[in-house]
């Protein structure tokens, strides 16, 4: 054996290009086989104290380096004061620890020279080890990584030891080389599987086989790297057994890939290749590795060894068939399976080559038609459940028919010329329902062309198939019956909705029918309601509802104070009743926009004021006096006019009536606060950098934006001002960029902080143009 030694100057040269991980590393294991050696040999002759521990610096006089993080400081130290590399600590009886540097530890544990002189050479001596692996460092040795893993993939590690174990992951870590002894312990381990490996690879070899297809070899080979040695006679049996199936499967697949077609080869790679060598490539080199390797070459063997192009087509062709009748079942129903197994007992590879491209293109043919119909149909679904309920018990009825086929049609012909014409929409849901009825005649059925339509009786009696004229009747009555089925379910759906637009319109019965004011059309009484001059007209005596109603409305006023709020929005419900409808008569999409503008305006309403509240229920009562109240409880005597002026109402209710207030209030608050001016800027925000854009045009078109934030919102833009209007500071620069600032710190969005600092950069030449703006209004 070779013997390592190294001067001080070299041993701190070598050090010196070490990472601070292995510099720690050859320190902790170093001076574990000092202490082992020093602490278990008890060298003190004092009685009073013995040797506990012994610690060492491994950076010293690597100070100046980088292999400590940061600054080195020293970090052992004897009693009086001296820096050390090795540390000595002496434990007395009552518990008392010194801390002594190795002249100090000699002299106060009374050590003899003699004995003194051991302790260095056997520090000496164990420093032999920490020598030799820095002489391989420098000389460019590492770790013996790729052994390490194969010795951790088998799991022989573990016989090691978890001392052992430990230390060669710390040197792994630190790639640092082994000593002679511990390499060799590992290397003698790894020796042995490695035999067990060569034994099993030459029974791999000796196999004349040939992986062309699976990845058999590949895993066989990533097998034996991990095999462990205790089970080398098992794993050399299994792998003989194993390997005469594995080379069976190949010659098998070889010969059938050189003579077959060319479907046949794709639906072998597809079907049969490719999914096996996925399953290989996902074995996991375990316990159960054998048993899951068998299972996947006996389902294989299984299903291709000794047969022939005919078999696999013959499977493939059933798997076709299957997919088909799925589809079919899931779009058409239960009656529109159809067979294309062939009667014959031997056909020939090309006849089912051709059976199965059928069998594709009519699938293809279907998969369209499942597209075309089933988003509809799942679009019904969702909306009108009942109805598709119903529309598929008609549809999967069986239908008697009478023995006077022609008179029978003739009948059914008339009943559907009778029956009102659907929407685009409703006439796919009835072809739909009619393919799912769809029955089998051979050679014939949805080929016809004509076989859903109701033909003309002219043209039925040209069919001269009988078959083919029960096929046109069974149409024609089941069209028939899910053409009535849905107009039932529309005109029961349109009276439920008619009902619940009533219902909104009268407050769900809050306004009665009996309270009819005949007395004064709209214009008049509205006048009359707001004007404060109305009892001096001698000619206009108020009924008792009009004075219930004047009398509301002032309570409206007195408890907000917006006297001129209500005012404009009466002058401008009446305007808005004064405009063309321009509505279409189709009852159904009536309805259903009364509804929408119904449930938008009753969406949070017990968020606004209180008195804003009473004044919509106030307008609510109005219209319904009027109009509401003229509407019959028959959808089917409905008057299209009335229906339309109340939708306008709706309408007025969530497109003027609400943002009028809305924008009085916001301005009316700022104007207690703040006044005028500043009102005028909230006001003009939305649409300052339109307006600056506009400077030379036409601006008598031009109207203030409603500022839509909420309240919250609007009085933390009125602090941000509060706070920025401070006289005691003169710098106007300063107040833009501490508004700038605040402003950026509100919770509001951000198109609405970029107006608001436009505003404030650009005032000036806004305000000009809104005096331009107000000039030009008045001309």
């Amino acid at each position: 054996m070779e013997i390592y030694t190294l001067t001080d100057e070299k041993r701190r040269k070598i050090l010196s290009k070490l990472k601070y991980n292995q510099i720690q590393t050859l320190s902790d294991f170093t001076m574990y086989e000092v202490k082992s050696e020093m602490i278990t040999n008890n060298f003190i002759a004092a009685s009073d104290w013995h040797l506990v521990d012994i610690q060492e610096d491994p950076f010293w006089k690597l100070r100046y380096t980088d292999n400590a993080p940061g600054k080195y400081v020293p970090k052992l130290k004897c009693y009086c004061g001296k820096t050390l590399r090795y540390q000595y600590v002496l434990e007395s009886r009552n518990g008392k620890q010194l801390y002594l540097g190795k002249e100090h530890f000699m002299q106060h544990a009374g050590i003899p020279q003699k004995i003194a002189n051991q302790i260095h050479e056997r520090v000496n001596d164990i420093m032999i080890f920490r020598d030799e692996i820095l002489v391989k460092y420098n000389r460019g040795e590492r770790f013996p990584l790729k052994e390490y893993r194969i010795l951790d993939k088998s799991g022989m590690l573990l016989e090691f030891g978890e001392d052992f174990s430990y230390k060669l992951r710390r040197f792994r870590d630190a790639n640092l080389p082994l000593f002679h002894v511990d390499e060799s312990r590992m290397m003698s381990k790894y020796r042995q599987i490695r035999e067990a490996n060569y034994a099993l690879q030459r029974v791999l070899n000796r196999e004349k086989f040939e992986d062309s297809h699976f990845l058999f070899r590949r895993i066989l080979e990533k097998y034996i790297d991990d095999v462990k040695i205790k089970n080398l006679k098992d794993d050399t049996e299994w792998l003989k057994s194993v390997l005469n199936d594995c080379r069976l499967v190949e010659e098998n697949m070889e010969s059938m890939l050189s003579i077959s077609t060319n479907m046949t080869k794709e639906i072998l790679k597809t079907d049969y290749i490719k999914p096996i060598n996925v399953r290989l490539t996902s074995l996991s080199m375990n316990g159960i590795f054998k048993v899951r390797f068998r299972r996947i070459l006996n389902s294989i063997k299984k299903s291709i060894y000794e047969k022939n192009e005919v078999d696999i087509l013959l499977k493939k062709e059933e798997e076709k068939i299957v997919e088909l009748n799925a589809l079919q079942v899931q779009l058409y129903g239960k009656d529109a399976v159809q067979d294309y197994r062939d009667v014959k007992e031997n056909r020939s590879i090309e006849e089912i080559i051709d059976s199965i491209s059928e069998i594709k293109k009519k699938y293809e043919e279907h998969e369209k038609i499942k597209h075309k119909y089933i988003h509809l149909i799942n679009t019904y679904i969702n909306f009108y459940p009942v109805l598709i309920n119903r529309l598929n018990e008609i549809s999967d009825k069986e239908i008697m028919l009478s023995n006077n086929i022609e008179s029978e049609y003739t009948k059914m012909l008339e009943e559907y010329k009778k029956l009102p014409r659907l929407n685009e929409g409703e006439n796919k849901i009835v072809r739909y329902f009619m393919f799912r009825h769809k029955v089998n005649i051979p050679g014939k059925g949805i080929k016809q062309g004509y076989s859903l339509s109701a033909i003309p009786i002219e043209k039925f009696k040209e069919v001269k198939s009988k078959d083919i004229q029960k096929l046109l009747l069974e149409y024609l009555i089941l069209r028939v019956a899910i053409v009535e089925e849905i107009i039932h379910f529309k005109n029961k759906r349109l009276q439920d909705n008619y009902t619940k637009v009533k219902n909104i319109i009268s407050g769900d019965g809050k306004y009665k029918s009996n309270k009819v004011i005949k007395s004064y059309n709209i214009e008049l009484l509205v006048s009359m309601l707001i004007s404060d001059g109305y009892s001096k007209n001698a000619n206009i005596t108020l009924n008792k509802e009009v004075e219930l109603l004047r009398q509301k409305l002032e309570e409206i006023i007195k408890e907000s104070g917006k006297r001129e709020i209500v005012r404009h929005v009466l002058n401008s419900l009446v305007e808005t009743y004064r405009e063309k409808s321009s509505f279409n008569n189709d009852i159904s999409n009536m309805v259903d926009s009364i509804i929408r503008e119904g449930d938008k305006i009753s969406y949070n309403v017990s968020s606004l004021p209180q008195w804003e509240q009473d004044f919509i229920d106030f307008l609510y009562e109005l219209n319904y006096y009027y109009y509401g109240s003229k509407l019959s409880k028959d959808r089917k005597k409905v008057n299209v006019k009335v229906l339309n002026i109340n939708l306008i109402f709706l309408r007025f209710i969530n497109t003027k009536m609400r943002p009028i207030v809305k924008r009085t209030n916001l301005s009316e608050q700022l104007i207690e606060i703040y006044g005028a001016n500043i009102a005028e800027k909230i006001d003009m925000i939305n649409k300052l950098s339109k307006v600056a854009k506009t400077k030379n045009k036409d601006m008598k078109t031009k109207e203030k934006s409603v500022l839509k934030i909420s309240s919250k919102q609007l009085y933390s833009i009125i602090k941000v001002y509060r706070k920025c209007s401070n006289k005691k500071r003169k710098s106007t620069d300063w107040k833009l960029k501490k508004l700038e600032r605040d402003i950026n710190s509100l919770e509001i969005r951000d198109s609405l902080k970029k107006e608001i600092i436009f505003f404030e950069k650009n005032k000036k030449d806004i305000l000009e143009l809104q005096d331009t703006f107000k000039s030009k209004r008045r001309n």
